[in-house]
């Protein structure tokens, strides 16, 4: 096989990642570029240091090149369904940015399509190839702390960038679904056993609906923006029952001003049946302490193997794998249905904040 010839639909913040990214790979030729946002797509042009795409603004036109073997999506989350599915039909493998969807009808469509034509369908959920939470679940599985009983996230944070699709509900499919799908991930992941039921409290403090809410981002190329029609909670607790006996809770603020200035910043810690801990820390650093004796191990991760740009830690282990799983005709670590796994406690989270109970999460799938 030769070079794999891929497009790159959206070039925003993710894209745009992803596409100089994916251009440093020698396996990879960038083809096109298609984003109807002028700017984005220059920004982009101008860090390749191999490919020289065609660029389209309407993603249609591409779906018949025959000189076309993968996609990356990097689009909202209500144009998930549409955009996938279309490049699943074309049989084109496809790399999608997190979540799956914004509905679980959205995420099944995706995941039965790559099903249908055969083809890799790799999540964009970037963690499970850092090099920080793979060391974190080497020592789960070597039986550091024994099995994982208590789990806990602190994502506090300022606010998404200041795009309106973010803030609405019906398109992003809320706060909790855009952002914490990566660390219920986590949550499954450590813990390997299925999420039960959710219960969540959250609503907003900062960012109100109605009122002029000056949007400020540190992270985005976005220019701050008023948004007025916010109908996402800006704040949560959400605690995740496993049928293990296990526990896992996400507490969520994205109010922060002007961003984390915590040393920590993204705090994910566990608790094992020996009593043990290990906690990550501002996805650079992990402690483990207590268990069989005193000893106390501090880690300094190497956080700039698995990524480019000083980008997200394992995004650049996630594209170098997915181009593996292509060649050799194998599963991503990543895949639809694990990203499924996660959207599901998300879109349970959510509904227990609207109704205010419990939410059982084979009720979603009724």
């Amino acid at each position: 096989m030769g070079k794999i010839r891929m497009a790159f639909i959206g070039v925003g913040d993710m894209g745009s990642h992803h596409c100089i990214g994916f251009d440093l790979l020698n396996e990879v030729e960038v083809r096109y570029i298609c984003d109807m946002n002028g700017a984005n797509v220059a920004r982009t042009l101008a860090e390749l240091k191999n490919g020289k795409p065609d660029v389209y603004t309407d993603y249609r036109e591409l779906l018949g090149k025959e000189d076309l073997d993968a996609v990356v999506i990097s689009v909202p989350n209500y144009k998930h369904r549409e955009v996938a599915v279309a490049f699943l039909e074309a049989g084109k493998h496809v790399f999608l940015e997190k979540p799956v969807a914004h509905t679980l009808a959205d995420c099944d469509a995706i995941i039965e399509a790559a099903d249908k034509h055969k083809r890799i369908l790799q999540i964009g959920l970037v963690y499970r190839y850092s090099n920080l939470y793979r060391r974190m679940a080497k020592e789960v599985e070597n039986g550091r702390i024994g099995d994982v009983k208590l789990m806990w996230c602190k994502e506090f944070r300022d606010p998404f960038p200041p795009a309106d699709w973010f803030y609405d509900k019906d398109k992003s499919g809320g706060a909790i679904v855009e952002k914490d799908c990566h660390h219920f991930d986590i949550f499954n992941w450590m813990i390997g056993a299925n999420p039960v039921r959710v219960f969540a409290s959250g609503g907003q403090h900062v960012m109100k609906q109605g009122e002029q809410n000056l949007i400020t981002n540190s992270y985005s190329h976005y220019p701050a923006k008023t948004i007025a029609d916010t109908s996402i909670v800006d704040h949560a607790f959400i605690t995740v029952d496993y049928d293990n006996g296990s526990k896992a809770n996400l507490g969520l603020c994205m109010y922060l001003k002007p961003r984390n200035l915590m040393g920590e910043g993204l705090e994910i810690g566990l608790i094992g049946e020996n009593g043990g801990q290990m906690v990550a820390r501002n996805d650079k650093a992990i402690d483990i302490v207590g268990g069989a004796d005193f000893t106390k191990e501090h880690l300094d991760m190497d956080v700039t193997s698995d990524s480019i740009m000083g980008g997200h830690t394992g995004g650049q282990t996630q594209r170098i794998d997915f181009i593996a799983c292509i060649k050799e005709g194998k599963q991503p670590f990543a895949t639809g249905q694990v990203g499924r796994n996660a959207l599901l406690i998300a879109l349970a989270a959510e509904k227990s904040i609207v109704e205010e109970r419990y939410v059982y999460l084979d009720e979603l799938s009724e």
